[in-house]
């Protein structure tokens, strides 16, 4: 019964939307150009121009390999892990935090279009289409914000983004293994080395029976130097848990945009 109600629900709101398409046009949110009924919030050109990433990359980190020399192996680690390895055993990202990918999560972390959401879905799907077997056995956390900053957003980004994950990935998702114990300082003019010290003792663990022995993949929007789901894995490991991945949305690479 639950899901023929799930279904008339859908079929409603699915009616409903593209009465307001008529009446109320929406154009692409990254090129402002029109966009067809049967898209949402980025028309073909600009979801075509989201750049995934894909391998050759760190094997730990995720990062894109330079190839400018020859090919790496499946297990090529970047200079930054050998040289200061993380905490975390893996970090993924869906694609490069620049134009298109970049204004899709801003709508929706800064300007609160929940609407966007759909347009995750799909880049979700088509990324874990090709990534199958993608932390099978996981229980999936996101990084969670500061009660202030929470109560000034409305809403936490990360949480959202993550039961989108933990829902294509067919894994349990648990909202509350750590919880933000100290408000930092925005960070987007911060070095690697500052944004390190300013996160520092930034999370505690909230669930520890949820946490021994698991294996956790870690849910944020973005990834610019690591240092924020760096810390939130090392309180993870501290207090028992087993592997620890890190899955973002977007990732802020040299040469291709910049991140916040």
């Amino acid at each position: 019964m639950q899901t023929v109600f799930g279904k008339i629900v859908g079929s409603v709101l699915r009616g409903f939307r593209k009465i307001l398409d008529f009446v109320f046009p929406q154009n692409c949110i990254s090129c402002d150009g029109e966009i067809r009924d049967v898209e949402h919030f980025l028309c073909a050109g600009c979801k075509a121009d989201i750049g995934f990433i894909r391998q050759p990359h760190c094997f730990r980190c995720g990062v894109p390999a330079d190839l400018s020399y020859a090919y790496p192996h499946e297990e090529f680690v970047c200079g930054v892990c050998r040289q200061s390895p993380y905490q975390f055993d893996q970090a993924r990202s869906l694609g490069f935090y620049d134009t298109v990918l970049r204004t899709t999560i801003h709508h929706f972390k800064y300007r609160r279009q929940m609407g966007v959401l759909p347009e995750m879905d799909r880049l979700l799907e088509k990324y874990f289409e090709e990534n199958p077997g993608f932390c099978q056995g996981f229980t999936v956390s996101p990084v969670p914000l500061h009660f202030s900053k929470m109560k000034e957003r409305g809403f936490d980004q990360a949480f959202l983004i993550a039961r989108q994950v933990a829902r294509a990935l067919k894994l349990p998702l648990e909202g509350g293994l750590l919880r933000r114990i100290k408000a930092t300082s925005p960070q987007a003019t911060m070095t690697r080395t500052e944004r390190a010290r300013n996160i520092k003792g930034a999370f505690e663990v909230n669930r520890p029976e949820l946490v021994v022995g698991k294996n956790i993949l870690l849910v944020d929007d973005v990834f610019t130097t690591g240092a924020t789901v760096n810390e939130a894995a090392n309180i993870l490991k501290k207090n028992g848990a087993g592997k620890v991945y890190v899955f973002t949305l977007g990732r802020v690479v040299v040469g291709k945009g910049s991140g916040l």
